[in-house]
């Protein structure tokens, strides 16, 4: 999967589709944002149609590089500012993007994040169309035991 493939149309298609979310995720995390660590949050309309992009800087998550218990509290907070936002548009969805250093996957600190992200958004009634893992090599979603919107 690569940002190369995607359409001049991507916007006018519906991000719910996990391999078109995927170069999405490519496109809008750059390597230098996975490289200091970042939280994306991709925008969609009702339609699952892209509307815009947040990042937001994590670099002193990343500094140690390990799980841990904050990763929760950090994800809440990064998506603090958001949620009130998309609670004033009925309908709307995101795309969730945790860019990282290290290695390709990293299950433990990747299905922390996952499960955080997951469960904010539930609790904020936010459809989440999916939470992805975007390190220098490698673009995937985390396992997730929580249900994600469709």
């Amino acid at each position: 999967m690569s940002f190369q493939n995607l359409a001049p149309t991507w916007a006018t298609q519906p991000l719910s589709d996990p391999a078109l979310a995927t170069d999405v995720v490519d496109l809008m995390v750059s390597l230098g944002e996975r490289r200091r660590g970042t939280f994306t949050a991709v925008l969609c309309d009702h339609d699952d149609r892209y509307i815009a992009t947040v990042a937001i800087d994590l670099p002193s998550e990343f500094k140690h590089l390990e799980p841990s218990l904050r990763s929760g509290d950090v994800c809440g907070s990064a998506l603090g500012p958001i949620i009130p936002a998309l609670r004033t548009k009925p309908g709307v969805a995101l795309i969730l993007a945790l860019g990282r250093p290290g290695p390709a996957l990293w299950p433990d600190l990747d299905a922390e994040w996952a499960e955080a992200a997951t469960h904010i958004c539930t609790a904020a009634e936010v459809r989440l169309l999916g939470f992805y893992v975007a390190s220098a090599t490698h673009i995937y979603q985390p396992t997730v035991r929580a249900p994600v919107a469709a």
